[in-house]
């Protein structure tokens, strides 16, 4: 799993081609994915056998990596890449605020690395300037418009910030909404079939400034026709079920409840049915 090292290939690019004619930055390029090989290698022997990761094993070993990381920037404190990849392992870490400079130094360094963009934006929203990170967002789509992640972000952004961007006369309600609903879809159509980009962008019929139910319910089925029998499927129809009872149609939640056999989804059933006269 080198994430850091796939998402550094833009801007790692430049550095190897240039290589015959300055081979300090070739060394800085080399020695940085020795960093983030050694920041795999931590993550996997700290890996149990359910999935989840030995917390102390996995703190010893990122501490480890931000000496050796400290020593490289100071190394090469021009070098942008080795930002991005320390602020990322700063971000897994829960170290947000660290991160941030990282990705404001690497912002200075390069303008045009798109998951700094979207660091910087998702940094922006932590910290409750949803206004502040909408150009980030917008930024990262500029420079990479084939990665589905940025669009989500975008989406998001624009749904759970809605009154912000209102508040502040950025966007018409109409225009808001569409736009929205765009990114997701764009998400969608760039996602290459994951389910939770298709998922979110039905709930987003939700958070338009009148819901559209019938938009919503045609968004799920098509959903529901992509997916195989089990809970996933059945999860989409607690949605539509929800969503008929929400119209006053309790005989059509009725019917699909019926169908809801999944353990896990037995609760959310019974909560629905609750709602049936």
């Amino acid at each position: 799993m080198l994430v850091a090292l796939l998402l550094l290939a833009p801007t790692a690019a430049p550095a190897a081609a240039a290589s015959d004619d300055d081979p300090t930055r070739t060394l800085a390029f080399r020695n940085l994915q020795q960093l983030v090989r050694q920041e795999e290698r931590v993550l996997e022997h700290a890996r149990q056998s359910d999935g989840r990761y030995n917390v102390e094993q996995v703190q010893q070993g990122f501490q480890d990596l931000v000496r050796e990381y400290e020593v490289f920037l100071a190394d090469n404190p021009d070098y942008a890449p080795g930002y991005v990849a320390y602020g990322l392992m700063l971000d897994r870490a829960g170290e947000t605020r660290i991160a941030s400079r990282m990705f404001m130094r690497a912002d200075e360094l390069d303008p045009e690395i798109p998951v700094v963009q979207n660091q910087l934006g998702n940094y922006m929203v932590e910290n409750e300037r949803p206004v502040n990170a909408l150009p980030y967002f917008l930024k990262a789509i500029e420079l990479e418009p084939e990665e589905p992640l940025y669009y989500y972000q975008l989406g998001n952004l624009l749904a759970e910030y809605r009154h912000a961007f209102l508040e502040r006369e950025m966007y018409e309600p109409e225009v808001l909404d569409e736009q929205m609903q765009e990114a997701f879809r764009k998400a969608v159509r760039h996602g290459s079939g994951e389910v939770a980009y298709a998922y979110r962008y039905a709930e987003s019929y939700y958070d338009l400034g009148e819901p559209d139910w019938e938009g919503a319910l045609e968004a799920w089925r098509t959903l529901e026709s992509e997916l195989r029998p089990g809970i996933e499927r059945q999860t989409v129809q607690l949605q539509r079920a929800n969503i008929h009872l929400l119209r006053g149609e309790p005989k059509a939640a009725a019917a699909l409840l019926e169908g809801i056999t999944a353990p896990a989804l037995q609760s959310n059933k019974a909560s629905l049915l609750e709602r049936i006269p």
